[in-house]
């Protein structure tokens, strides 16, 4: 590596160097003179903090010349700058207990102040009716949207094992068995009212929306079999009495005629 010296201003390699409170300094092996990364800093003193320099006879002539020889002493290494932008990141481990819910107040079957008791979207205060399903909230009936004894069992249940998603997974396919997949949203809606970012919930509502698309297709392929036959008759009879009228028509057209 070669550098301009300041002294002498010639381009002369780095042969003599230490490195003073994290700032390199140099020797020129032409003029002897030292230059600094930082000129503000002052120059080593002449006894101990310059490196020995060892002379030996030149190839030719009776001059001598300087030979680099490394300073002697330990080296001080200038501290690293900061990285900007790293952030020290949070390690989890994977084993560590699962924290427990948090105990959320007012009965898990009743939607919390605020929310409309039937879908569980938020209400304003002087609002009379629910803008998301229209529900009147004075001709609202609590027994009309209470859970089955099973499920009711089965949500307490999973309460307590709230962070298991295994609990989740079964109690959802009960449900779809039963046909009661909207009534466990509708559990999921009014826990995430109380604990909007209980991750849980979040993914269990997902959930539900995901079993009720994707078994709407299998349920609408076509009429039952009754309502196909009830249709069927009642078009053969609309054809029946449309050819009666016409008949009679041609009949009173043919005793005009005679």
């Amino acid at each position: 590596m070669k550098y301009q010296c300041e002294s002498c201003d010639r381009l002369v390699k780095v042969e003599t160097y230490v490195i003073e409170d994290g700032v390199l300094a140099v020797v020129c092996p032409a003029c002897g003179d030292w230059t600094r990364a930082a000129p503000s800093l002052s120059r080593p003193a002449p006894s101990g903090s310059a490196p020995a320099r060892a002379e030996e006879p030149a190839s030719r002539g009776g001059d001598t010349a300087a030979v680099a020889v490394p300073a002697v002493g330990p080296a001080v290494v200038p501290p690293q700058a900061a990285r900007p932008g790293v952030t020290a990141l949070r390690v989890i481990r994977s084993d560590a207990p699962l924290a427990a819910p948090p105990a959320l107040d007012g009965d898990p079957f009743q939607a919390p102040a605020g929310h409309c008791p039937k879908c569980v979207a938020l209400m304003r205060e002087d609002a009379v009716s629910c803008s998301a399903c229209g529900l009147v909230f004075a001709n609202f009936i609590p027994e009309e949207h209470q859970p089955s004894e099973a499920l009711a069992r089965e949500w307490h249940a999973l309460l307590e094992a709230w962070h298991d998603w295994d609990v989740h997974d079964r109690l959802l396919s009960q449900a779809m068995l039963r046909g009661e997949l909207a009534m466990v949203g509708r559990l999921y809606r009014m826990r995430l009212a109380r604990a909007p970012s209980d991750a849980q919930a979040l993914r269990g509502r997902e959930e539900v929306v995901r079993r009720v698309t994707t078994a709407s297709p299998l349920t609408s392929d076509g009429p039952s079999p009754t309502t196909a036959r009830k249709v069927k008759n009642v078009v053969m009879g609309s054809v029946l009495v449309v050819a009666l009228l016409l008949l009679l028509v041609l009949v009173q057209v043919l005793r005009g005629a005679l």
